[in-house]
């Protein structure tokens, strides 16, 4: 929010995130900042800025994401962010990058979330390493990603940690909606 008041002049509101949530990072920033700038010019101002204003991480994402690693489950990361975003992240609270099998961001493929093809370069990866289709679960918090998942016949998984409800999820058709990561790990595990 910072960086489109202090670049955009534009004070963001909830609703306005809510509104874009899930969009792929540079249709994200656009419409949030209504189309001031270039794509690489909202990029580098974000990422300028980024460790002043550090990430509020879900509860349980850190703990979550070592428990599924030390018992083995292949963990890949997509994200509308951008990949390098996304990386700088993970290194920022010190998760080995290679515990996941991928990290993809909206740059890696030229479809994004509804769209089923957006997992074609993860589900590659995964089934190269004999991971089944029936044996994949997609985390998500958007819309989007249920969407997405439903779209390419994947299992999911929704956590209502970001802007949608568990009302929201359940009457776009998700079957297992959690509170936390937390409750995400049990169900896995």
């Amino acid at each position: 929010m910072w960086v489109a008041k202090h670049y955009y002049g534009i004070d963001l509101t909830e609703a306005d995130l809510r509104q874009h949530w899930g969009k792929p990072y540079d249709e994200l920033t656009a419409a949030l900042y209504q189309g001031q700038g270039t794509a690489a010019e909202r990029r580098a101002n974000f990422t300028r800025h980024e460790l002043e204003f550090p990430k509020q991480y879900e509860p349980y994402a850190l703990e979550s994401i070592t428990a599924l690693h030390e018992a083995g489950v292949t963990l890949g990361l997509m994200t509308a962010m951008y990949t390098e975003g996304a990386m700088i992240d993970l290194k920022h609270v010190n998760l080995p990058l290679a515990w996941f099998a991928f990290i993809q961001g909206s740059e890696a493929t030229e479809s994004h979330k509804p769209d089923a093809k957006v997992f074609a370069p993860a589900l590659e990866i995964l089934l190269d390493k004999g991971i089944e289709k029936g044996q994949i679960v997609y985390v998500g918090e958007a819309l989007s990603d249920l969407q997405a998942a439903q779209n390419a016949g994947l299992d999911f998984i929704g956590v209502t940690q970001g802007m949608i409800d568990k009302p929201a999820f359940l009457a776009a058709g998700a079957h297992v909606v959690y509170d936390n990561l937390r409750q995400v790990t049990q169900h896995i595990l």
